[in-house]
């Protein structure tokens, strides 16, 4: 489809307003009929040079405000009269930044604060290829069949010893082995939420949450969030007028806040759960990455009732192509859980498995973890002292944990347009709107120091502060 689209980086309204006026005008004027197929993201991205992020902000303010709608897995389509009637549980499903153009990470011409997966250069490559000689050696061919779709047995056994670490007590029979966080998600979706049921969410949250819960039909009601947690008044209403089955938490290090619940709101929130007979869905998302010598537990360490569905990635602390984390699971969801798995996937790699389960018996994670907290340690007080000196008017909470920072902007200055502006300097990072469910935090930005060093992190810092400025001028 060739739409004659035209963007002038020239003019004041950003590229994205450009594209979703053009195409709306179209879709107005009759020139894109009804039922007809937009252009993928990566392919009018590339047409136009600009950034996916850019593509995807259009559409999504296109099917907002019902110029067209999304066929998961197809594309994005025009909305016909005949249809539209059919399309009200259709709600726009929102990724980060850094998910749209993985190809790009790790370019040494961008300064990329948008990615909280570790920098590859933390990797060591002997180790790795020491333990994957072994795997090979043992167990050969095996080592690439596929493996029993509730996870390798020994690395089950190896993880009910790992999660003593953080005070959790079970068996291997708890314990399912999913291919990343994003699956342990959305197999809890399926096993849990039906069409209407009401989801709780922290406010703001991470993106793909939000997507796997929509997409099995839910409402989700977003709880607001403050430094220590939820408000345990807002929390306590919400709960008795919409009776939630699920709550989905980051209670250590929260994406993208940094917020930190205190001991007595994680046993609140446990409390809550037991009374009104919801599961809470904790994902433990950087809770290694602790830069005190303060111990954070995880909810799941209080839980008594098996109210808690408890989910680690191995992604923050290992490496993010390795797709794997667990699933504490409590045994009436068992079946459900795992015919969910099995229809998704069958089995995680084999091979991955048995590499983590050496990881992990030989101590090798154990002492990378420890190198990981030294090194981000380091860049986490870089941004925040970068931050503090540069960017002014700017507040943000210290969570002395985690990978990201959740940064407010000085007065007047919109996160899509500083976006966009420090992306054309090759400076990224993720704009506070990729967090919630509605267009809300055009006022955050999230900054990741996961694959920045120190001199990157002043120098790309320096280029948002001169932006921010700009942008304030201008107004």
């Amino acid at each position: 489809m060739n739409l004659n689209l035209r963007i002038d980086k020239n003019k004041k309204e950003p590229v994205y307003f450009q594209l979703y006026e053009q195409i709306r005008q179209l879709i107005l004027n009759g020139a894109i009929e009804g039922d007809s197929k937009l252009p993928s993201i990566r392919a009018l991205a590339k047409a136009l040079g600009v950034n996916t992020v850019t593509v995807v902000t259009a559409y999504n303010m296109l099917e907002k405000d019902r110029y067209v709608y999304k066929r998961h897995g197809s594309g994005t389509y025009v909305i016909s009269n005949r249809e539209e009637s059919h399309l009200n549980s259709e709600q726009p499903m929102y990724f980060e930044p850094g998910e749209f153009h993985m190809e790009n990470e790790y370019d040494d011409c961008c300064i990329d604060f948008s990615i909280s997966a570790p920098d590859p250069k933390l990797f060591s490559v002997k180790d790795f290829k020491q333990v994957m000689n072994e795997v090979l050696e043992e167990d050969g061919a095996r080592a690439f069949m596929y493996q029993s779709s509730t996870g390798y047995m020994p690395l089950r056994n190896v993880l009910v010893d790992y999660a003593k670490n953080y005070e959790i007590s079970c068996n291997s029979e708890d314990i399912y082995v999913v291919s990343g966080a994003q699956q342990g998600i959305d197999i809890v979706a399926k096993a849990l939420v039906k069409t209407g049921d009401y989801v709780f969410v922290e406010s703001p949250t991470y993106s793909g949450a939000l997507a796997a819960f929509k997409s099995r039909g839910a409402k989700v009601v977003e709880v607001p969030l403050y430094d220590d947690g939820p408000g345990i008044k807002e929390l306590e209403r919400l709960v008795k007028l919409f009776k939630p089955v699920l709550f989905y938490a980051m209670p250590n290090f929260h994406n993208p806040t940094g917020s930190i619940y205190s001991e007595r709101k994680k046993k609140y929130l446990l409390l809550l759960a037991r009374k009104h007979g919801f599961r809470v869905l904790e994902d433990d998302y950087s809770g290694d990455l602790n830069y005190t010598d303060s111990k954070l537990l995880p909810i799941k360490a209080y839980d008594t009732d098996d109210r808690v569905i408890y989910l680690k990635s191995f992604s923050k602390i290992f490496m993010p192509g390795f797709r794997l984390a667990y699933m504490v699971v409590p045994e009436d969801i068992r079946r459900k859980a795992a015919d969910a798995k099995i229809a998704s996937d069958i089995s995680s790699s084999g091979l991955m498995q048995r590499i983590l389960c050496k990881y992990i018996e030989k101590g090798i994670l154990e002492k990378h973890v420890a190198y990981l907290r030294r090194e981000f340690s380091v860049r986490y007080l870089e941004m925040v002292r970068a931050i503090k000196k540069m960017l002014a008017g700017a507040k943000f909470f210290e969570p002395k944990g985690g990978l990201n920072l959740w940064v407010y902007l000085p007065h007047g200055v919109n996160s899509q347009e500083l976006y966009e502006r420090c992306r054309e300097k090759k400076v990224l990072f993720s704009p506070g709107t990729f967090y919630f469910n509605d267009e809300r935090g055009e006022n955050f930005i999230r900054m990741s120091f996961a694959t920045t060093d120190i001199n990157d992190i002043w120098d790309g810092i320096s280029i948002i502060s001169m932006e921010a400025e700009n942008i304030k001028h201008k107004h």
